[in-house]
């Protein structure tokens, strides 16, 4: 079963060729991505941003708006409008799937059971992609994906001395209900709950259900203080003032969306890229002086030392220490929200402050202010927005708490635009480029907002904008490749081609981030997804004895040793710790690692969550031992009909073609399509079904997001169906999470059936 790179990589190519999609547009220059900036946005609430897609925004073509008949030395953009191409449905469920579960679709049934629902509403008068995408984001797999999601923005360390896997990793009872959330939302932090016994596990999944991020945001910031900074050969002072930057520069970078450091040159009311010509203006920020509010009227002199301040470690939380290592609060007076010890005690009667600052965030703080106040700011501001949104005075002053509240707002609002498109609505600076990017990020904060910080909803925004379901401009006659606004790639301005001076679909592609690339081969294969909090170790001994291993849940399915799941994380681009803080690149380790670990369509042995069918429990045996299985049963059946179910399964794209397809996976899988089941034998053809679908995990079909396949005809339909898998099954799963929906509006009676589903 030994297939080398070399080859993989030749039959990955031509694989490629022959199932190509449609003239792809490549990007028109480089992209750039800053995961720690913020953003701003803009006032006229408009969805889709300005559709003009020249540079100045001016839908004349001018640059200063003169005479749109002449060249200014800005060269007009493509035209009056933005030429959309909306691909359809069954290309936005495809790509809706890995967005709001994690993984690609089950096979063409999930994807045709999906469209059928979204044209049923429709023709209720219901918005039936939105629909579908609220109900898609209930349930186990969503709080599953965005429990991972929301730990890799927070950048919870997995590995390293900041590792708390206890803190992070125990989930209670708290999980599985709302109170928990609600009462952090309702009270201080030195309130303590008075139920169960929790952990950050139960604050995530609580706020998810609760639908409501605030109590996260408030809770993390105290919890991620129990893995405390530590550094040696430095005085107390030193280590004191290290710990201090460290966790405001982690505050600014996951949660404010703004940097210190940046502050003197880009604020909202002055930037050194900005310009009162229009031609020349680089600097789009929102209505409302967020920065001077947040950090103070002085924001543009603001120091680490007084925006940090407040972040003191030296006598309010040094008790964290003792209390990992004693099992309880001998340092601190309290825990915070009465979380379980592992995460952490404060003293609310600290020591003086050693390094005796003045602090501004959100407010002004004395020097021995702490986290408490800082805390009661943040409560004030998301309570200020909730009841009122962001209250902007004439004088464009905005209220501190509000104003801090608001930017973290923003940040979430930018950070889940940049998962769903692979780029921000922003540049490095931390404002958009243009008022396109401006006025996006404005309506999905606004929105964020006014549903009371509902991660459910800015989803929802995300996945029903306009430009998420783009088609190459070339299936709907669009005059330009360059057919859109430049939100994704806003360099394209200065391009010396005025074609060129606009973005297209091309510019939307991505690799998909580390968890979802490898919980996608996971749940397609019923293997176990990594294990996040595994043996913070490089080997883990009896793995294959102990539950969860795939000699313990599969026995019948080969498996070799199984790897470091951290490693295979780390290779992939995961975040681990704040040394290992991930990419979402492509390059040969990325492509060695998949390939060793599942080029062979076996089993690698990870050690976390176990998958199987949707809404059943997890699988007794592999999806390829299964397909198998279901093949023998059926002496007629042809591996071309294996072959297509494999590419369904991992491509949701069945159709093999003739001649060079065809031919290139009789090579790889050293079989006929055109023999049976029978004349090759259960043993080859499975060891031909493993190697299919292990080459196509490195295929930039599975790897890459941005542009959608085309239609599948239902000619082509994969006639192998693995129990669990059948459109019966899908319906019966996601049919109560779709339609038995009344809190977003969606309350139908329907029938599920082998053919389908039918609504009331």
């Amino acid at each position: 079963m030994t297939t080398h790179a070399s080859t993989l990589r030749v039959l990955a190519a031509t694989l490629l060729i022959a199932t190509a999609c449609g003239d792809d547009t490549a990007s028109n220059g480089p992209n750039t991505t800053d995961s720690d900036s913020g953003f701003t946005g803009g006032t006229d609430g408009d969805p889709t941003g300005d559709p003009s897609g020249n540079p100045s925004g001016d839908p004349s073509g001018d640059s200063d708006g003169d005479d749109p008949g002449t060249d200014d030395g800005e060269p007009p953009g493509p035209g009056e409008e933005a030429e959309l191409c909306d691909a359809g449905d069954e290309a936005f469920v495809k790509r809706l799937i890995p967005l709001v579960h994690g993984r690609k679709p089950e096979s063409i049934r999930e994807v045709r059971l999906l469209v059928s629902i979204i044209e049923q509403l429709d023709m209720k008068g219901v918005d039936g992609r939105r629909a579908v995408t609220l109900g898609m984001l209930r349930g186990d797999a969503y709080l599953t994906r965005y429990k991972d999601y929301l730990y890799e923005e927070l950048r919870v360390n997995l590995s390293g001395d900041r590792r708390n896997e206890t803190c992070y990793d125990l989930v209670g009872d708290e999980a599985n209900g709302t109170d928990l959330a609600a009462w952090i939302r309702d009270n201080p932090v030195t309130a303590q709950y008075p139920g169960d016994p929790f952990w950050m596990p139960d604050v995530t999944f609580s706020a998810l259900r609760l639908d409501d991020m605030s109590p996260l945001l408030r809770a993390e910031t105290f919890a991620r203080v129990s893995a405390p900074f530590i550094a040696g050969n430095v005085t107390d002072p030193e280590l004191e003032e290290m710990r201090v930057a460290h966790y405001g520069r982690l505050f600014e970078a996951t949660m404010m969306g703004r940097t210190t450091d940046c502050l003197e040159c880009h604020r909202a009311e002055f930037s050194v890229t900005d310009s009162a010509e229009e031609a020349f203006d680089r600097h789009y920020p929102v209505t409302g002086l967020l920065e001077l509010g947040a950090y103070g009227p002085d924001a543009a002199e603001a120091s680490q030392e007084r925006s940090y301040a407040i972040f003191r470690y030296q006598g309010f939380a040094e008790g964290q220490v003792d209390t990992l290592v004693n099992g309880g609060p001998s340092g601190g007076n309290i825990t915070p929200f009465g979380f379980g010890y592992a995460c952490g005690a404060i003293d609310l009667d600290p020591n003086d402050s050693v390094l005796d600052w003045d602090g501004y965030l959100m407010g002004d703080y004395d020097p021995d202010a702490t986290l408490v106040d800082l805390d009661a700011q943040m409560r004030a501001g998301f309570d200020a927005l909730r009841s009122d949104g962001l209250d902007v005075a004439d004088d464009e002053s905005v209220d501190p708490a509000a104003a801090g509240a608001y930017l973290m707002s923003m940040h979430m609002s930018n950070r889940m635009w940049t998962h769903a498109f692979g780029f921000p609505l922003q540049v490095a600076n931390g404002f958009p480029r243009n008022a396109d990017q401006r006025d996006i990020l404005q309506t999905l904060t606004d929105s964020f907002v006014a549903n009371e910080f509902s991660l459910r909803h800015l989803i929802a925004d995300v996945a029903t904008h306009p430009y998420f379901n783009q088609s190459p401009p070339d299936t709907c006659s669009s005059a330009t490749p360059y057919n859109m606004p430049m939100v994704f790639e806003p360099f394209a301005r200065e391009a010396n081609d005025p074609s060129m001076q606009a973005n297209g679909v091309g510019d939307t592609v991505h690799r998909y981030g580390a968890r979802v690339l490898l919980d996608s081969i996971a749940q397609s294969m019923w293997w176990n997804k990594p294990d996040v909090f595994g043996p913070d170790t490089d080997e883990i001994p009896g793995a294959f004895g102990e539950p969860g291993g795939c000699g313990a849940n599969m026995p019948d399915v080969p498996c070799v040793d199984g790897p470091d799941d951290a490693t295979v994380l780390r290779d992939v681009g995961a975040f681990l710790s704040d040394s290992d803080s991930g990419f979402s690149g492509t390059d040969l380790l990325v492509m060695l690692r998949l390939e060793n670990e599942f080029g062979q369509g076996v089993d690698p042995g990870l050690h976390g969550e176990c998958t199987g069918p949707l809404g059943a429990s997890c699988a007794t045996d592999d999806w390829i031992t299964q397909l198998i299985d279901e093949a023998e049963s059926s002496p007629e059946v042809l591996m071309y009909d294996v072959a297509a179910a494999v590419k369904d399964r991992m491509l949701t794209s069945p159709a093999i073609a003739p001649g060079a397809e065809t031919a290139a996976l009789e090579e790889l899988m050293g079989v006929s399509l055109g023999d049976t089941i029978a004349d090759v034998g259960a043993g080859r053809a499975e060891e031909a079904a493993r190697r299919l679908a292990g080459m196509l995990t490195n295929t930039p079909q599975f790897m890459l997001s941005g542009v959608p396949s085309r239609d599948v005809d239902p000619a082509d339909d994969p006639t192998l169906v693995v129990p669990g898998t059948r459109t019966q099954d899908l319906c019966n799963a996601l049919g109560p999470l779709i339609l038995d929906n009344a809190a977003d509006g969606v309350s139908e009676g329907y029938t599920c059936s082998a053919s389908g589903i039918t609504l009331d």
